[in-house]
């Protein structure tokens, strides 16, 4: 069963590549949403101006909000087909976990990177949709100034998100790994991406990317020792190659 799975992978991620662009750049991609997310980020905090203790509450708070929609879109968008999120679903569910199964997370190529990271629209798709109208009323309501601290958080949230994603599929042994590797708890976190990426715990669990505190809060933290998992991928693949 594990190796009929593994070549079914192997299949998708050949025909997958094959339907890329030839213009798509990996580096590009990545590089776009930094530079947009980074350029928001520090215009909005260049427009503070004495700022209280009470307005800078509104960036964790924000963090906070972002986490549950993170949570929120994972779990019931993109791994339930809904009438609103088909796009989403057919990225998430139907291309990535596809392309990458719990036994095969890393990418193999820069190109694989856009099967890794949201398209680049779709920062200013949050930036139109989310920040811009939220932020008004926070100015409306509050203040100026809590109104540019939610764009920062808000997009401060997007990039981490993407980072976090990102570096859970970085290949095993490489230098970037390493760098991550000295974070406290990353290893950890990653370990929950692959265990989400288990075809029976994809629909049901860790759908937090980044912190898991609405997987913990709502019941659907999963957990299995490295080492167990470790003895059971073996386990897999000595029984598929009999």
């Amino acid at each position: 069963m594990a190796m009929m799975t593994l070549a079914a992978m192997t299949r998708f991620r050949d025909q997958y590549r094959e339907g890329i662009a030839t213009s798509y750049s990996g580096w590009t991609h990545m590089l776009s949403v930094l530079a947009v997310g980074l350029g928001i980020i520090i215009y909005a905090l260049a427009q503070l101006q004495s700022t209280s203790w009470m307005e800078w509450l509104v960036f964790p708070l924000t963090i906070l909000v972002v986490n549950f929609s993170e949570y929120y879109a994972h779990r019931w968008l993109g791994h339930r087909k809904t009438k609103y999120g088909k796009l989403f679903y057919s990225r998430h569910t139907g291309d990535h976990h596809s392309f990458f199964l719990e036994h095969s997370m890393d990418y193999e190529a820069v190109r694989d990177w856009r099967v890794v990271l949201f398209p680049l629209y779709l920062i200013f798709a949050f930036l139109l949709g989310l920040i811009l109208p939220t932020g008004y009323l926070l100015s409306e309501i509050f203040s100026m100034n809590a109104a540019y601290i939610y764009a920062a958080a808000g997009i401060s949230g997007y990039l981490f998100y993407e980072v976090m994603h990102f570096s859970y599929h970085i290949p095993r042994g490489h230098g970037a790994e390493k760098i991550f590797l000295v974070i406290p708890g990353w290893a950890a976190l990653r370990h929950l991406h692959v265990l989400h990426h288990k075809r029976d715990k994809m629909a049901e669990a860790n759908f937090n990317i980044t912190l898991p505190i609405f997987d913990f809060l709502l019941g659907t933290l999963f957990w299995q020792a490295i080492v167990e998992f470790e003895k059971e991928q073996a386990v897999n693949a000595e029984g598929s190659a009999k």
